[in-house]
């Protein structure tokens, strides 16, 4: 009994679909059965502004700005097009807009007609959920969650997760704790660069040679130049005459007394061997 009602109830379906593909068939291309006649349809941007009649065919008119028809219809008027906070395309007669969302935003519904900010850093991973959804739009929501575990650190290098140094395992006082994107830094004391060392007493060597080497050239050259202006020195005249020396009356007249006492002992001695 279920079924013959079925049966029943499925028949008239039937019946109006046959109809309806006959009825398109019998009308051409791009054609529609409107009161037993066949109407034109409107193409592709434009809607219709009067359906056909037994003096005239479909009159159709283009959309205004703002709206687009993307296929043939026998509307009344143009779909409007979708506002966006970011193009990709922009909407044009025949085709809708289509949205997007710049760098570090993320699409806020699956339409993309608005966007939200993508807040998640070096280390955390995106989870989009869904609020709510409809006949055309989906809305999402999005929330940032740690990619590593609790003792773990985001390797960049590695682009994967890496323990944690435990310093106090190692004996060493926690200099840096770790995050989710850097290792702990364990306060390790800097082991003694006996190259550092030999590197500074060759400086100071060689600082000291050098030093000496021009102590040693500045001394040569000062004596030399010492030795040279002696050797070139001009000589001054010794006068030979006493006239030429300028001395005081009591000088010169000393000097003139004990001239003739030796000159007159001089005499003595002579008389006396002649004698």
């Amino acid at each position: 009994m279920i079924h013959l009602n079925l049966s029943m109830a499925l028949i008239p379906l039937f019946v109006l679909t046959f109809w309806t593909i006959g009825c398109v068939k019998s009308c051409g291309n791009q054609q529609t059965k409107i009161n037993g006649r066949c109407c034109d349809m409107c193409p592709p941007g434009t809607y219709v502004e009067e359906f056909c009649s037994e003096s005239q065919q479909t009159v159709c008119k283009a959309c205004p700005e703002g709206h687009f028809s993307q296929l043939h219809n026998i509307f009344d008027r143009c779909e409007k097009c979708q506002t966006c906070q970011h193009y990709a395309v922009k909407c044009t007669s025949t085709t809708n807009a289509t949205c997007s969302c710049a760098d570090g935003f993320l699409c806020s519904n699956s339409i993309c007609s608005t966007c939200v900010e993508d807040k998640c850093v070096t280390g955390e991973r995106l989870k989009r959920t869904v609020v709510s959804s409809n006949a055309r739009v989906i809305e999402y929501s999005y929330k940032c969650e740690a990619i590593c575990g609790e003792k773990e650190y985001f390797d960049v290098q590695k682009n994967g997760c890496t323990p944690l140094t435990q310093c106090s395992v190692l004996g060493f006082p926690e200099k840096f704790p770790g995050n989710r994107t850097h290792n702990s830094i364990c306060d390790r004391p800097e082991p003694k660069d006996e190259g550092t060392f030999i590197h500074v007493i060759l400086g100071i060597s060689v600082i000291l040679l050098s030093l000496s080497l021009f102590l040693f050239m500045s001394y040569t050259c000062i004596k030399y130049l010492r030795i040279h202006t002696a050797n070139h020195k001009p000589m001054l005249a010794v006068p030979t005459n006493i006239s030429d020396f300028h001395l005081p009356k009591e000088e010169s007249g000393l000097q003139f007394v004990q001239d003739g006492s030796k000159e007159s002992h001089s005499c003595d001695l002579e008389s006396i061997i002649l004698r």
